[in-house]
């Protein structure tokens, strides 16, 4: 194979991966395809700038895809294949902007710190995670408790407890079996969640 094909072939290659691995790794609903490494904090931190990233790679890869017709019709030579390689890749490519667009706005919008939005504190031998989903002026915040699991190579999983309705300041601890958090506005209301079926051996 010639320097000319050669250098078709890594611009099919660079179209294709530009457009479709941002569209996969969007897809799986987990940063990097659900690594869930080190912890939730990074990890978000991370599903966070992979937004720009994304943005970036799907724009590169629409530019190539149309001020490189001549090298992609050298090595696809049918014209059908021609017509389904450009519509499916525009259309993957396309669809993306808005949602990466909305992506980084709706981050943009949050006022929460990292630190309200991450919270987590091991008792003994659990580690209770919260993490506080702000949509800013967009939606309703919330608050999703989970149950913070050890895996191998520095890996975790989440197992869900509960959802709460958001609160501006809150503590948690552990009493036996049930997940104790306590809202520090004035009306000082108690949420109690039993963790009995929630465990990391499960």
């Amino acid at each position: 194979m010639d320097t000319s094909s050669n250098n078709s072939s890594l611009i099919i290659f660079l179209i294709s991966a530009c457009l479709l691995l941002p569209f996969l790794e969007s897809m799986h609903g987990g940063a990097l395809w659900g690594l869930n490494w080190h912890s939730p904090r990074l990890m978000d931190t991370l599903s966070h700038n992979l937004l720009y990233i994304k943005l970036v790679l799907v724009i590169t890869g629409l530019i190539l895809l149309f001020t490189k017709p001549k090298k992609i019709k050298s090595i696809i030579k049918n014209k059908i294949a021609q017509w389904l390689f450009y519509i499916i890749l525009t259309l993957v490519g396309v669809i993306q902007i808005p949602f990466l667009c909305l992506g980084i706005l709706v981050n943009a919008s949050s006022l929460s710190t990292p630190d309200y939005i991450h919270k987590q504190s091991t008792f003994t031998d659990r580690t209770i995670y919260i993490y506080t989903a702000d949509p800013g002026a967009m939606g309703k915040a919330y608050h999703y408790a989970y149950l913070n699991c050890p895996l191998a190579f520095g890996r975790y999983e989440l197992k869900r407890i509960a959802k709460l309705n958001w609160m501006r300041e809150y503590t948690f601890y552990i009493e036996k079996n049930n997940l104790i958090v306590i809202d520090k506005n004035s009306d000082g209301l108690t949420h109690t969640f039993d963790m009995s079926d929630v465990t990391c051996s499960s």
